[in-house]
């Protein structure tokens, strides 16, 4: 993927970005189907991330004044502000949908408009219940940011919204869309008279990362089905081995299909946490309160793609382990 777009940033150099853009359309072309196929579609539509794709569509959606759209708490930071505030420009009205301790959907009414929720919380691995909302036969929105390249993605939603830099490990400053042919959309806001009327690469952004486009493409194609099994098998060791490691306590269920792991400690400030094992050679993210309204205080968050090996589990539970004793 890093020569593939080192190759095209050479290209562009030399021959300028518009001559080199269109001698990669075609490359393109293949991985919007490839994303697309992701989600059961055939199509997909660029933007620099998945917040940008979600706003982009939630503003071209048929929706009335006083359309009711189903939420959840748990809702991405970024994408709830978007929805507060397309609520109140258009006479919206945001409908938090019930959940359990964990974040999972219980109910989604019969008698919304629209419904749009992650499918894998950002702040929790653990996954919706999508076919709860399907069933329901009200539009689905569906956020996969955190799920594409982790977790099985059911078809049969309105539309779907992901990212490049996450579980499909792209590159950063890529995002994507995909729309049932169900769904009639109108036009962005931002719209050039001439930028593909009809055409779901209406809603591309407008100034391209090309590079990035293409090592998203090329992650897409080569993405395979049968590391899902890998990832939510390393996840399940490391929820048994990271249980009570330091202190620390594991959120999400043994057996959730994730590969987001979080862990929380009684005294322990999880900044500091990972401020400590990035020193020592791991890589581990903090998730703030600001992520979500259902948060009540950051979470210590591992991620174990498939090249995560028990060896590196063990490590990570003796450094925790060493700063639970410090602490």
């Amino acid at each position: 993927m890093l020569e593939i777009q080192q190759s095209f940033l050479e290209r562009e150099a030399l021959v300028g970005a518009y001559v080199a853009e269109a001698a990669v359309q075609d490359e393109l072309d293949v991985g919007r189907a490839a994303l697309g196929a992701l989600v059961g579609l055939t199509d997909a539509f660029f933007t620099d991330g998945a917040g940008t794709a979600f706003q982009v569509l939630l503003d071209a959606w048929p929706l009335p004044a006083g359309a009711r759209i189903g939420t959840v708490a748990g809702e991405y930071g970024g994408n709830a502000r978007v929805l507060r505030t397309r609520a109140a420009w258009r006479g919206w009205e945001l409908v938090v949908l019930p959940t359990d301790p964990l974040g999972r959907i219980l109910d989604v009414p019969s008698d919304l408009d629209l419904v749009t929720f992650p499918q894998v919380l950002s702040q929790r691995g653990v996954v919706q219940p999508v076919s709860m909302a399907l069933q329901s036969g009200v539009p689905l929105l569906l956020d996969v940011a955190q799920a594409a390249g982790q977790t099985e993605i059911p078809a049969g939603a309105a539309a779907y919204v992901g990212t490049s830099r996450k579980w499909l490990c792209g590159p950063r400053g890529v995002g994507w869309g995909a729309v049932s042919p169900s769904v009639e959309l109108g036009d962005p806001p931002t719209l050039l008279p001439a930028s593909y009327p009809g055409e779901l690469r209406r809603f591309d952004s407008g100034e391209p990362h090309v590079a990035g486009r293409l090592g998203l493409a090329h992650a897409a194609r080569t993405w395979s089905p049968a590391l899902l099994p890998v990832v939510q098998a390393g996840a399940a060791a490391a929820r048994v081995l990271l249980e009570g490691a330091g202190g620390w306590s594991v959120i999400e269920p043994v057996d959730e299909p994730t590969g987001i792991t979080t862990l929380t400690h009684p005294t322990q400030d999880p900044f500091a946490t990972r401020a400590a094992l990035l020193d020592r050679g791991f890589v581990v993210s903090v998730v703030p309160v600001s992520r979500a309204a259902d948060m009540r205080a950051p979470v210590l968050r591992v991620s174990t793609p498939a090249w995560v090996t028990p060896g590196d589990l063990e490590s990570l539970v003796s450094a925790l382990d060493s700063l639970g004793s410090t602490g």
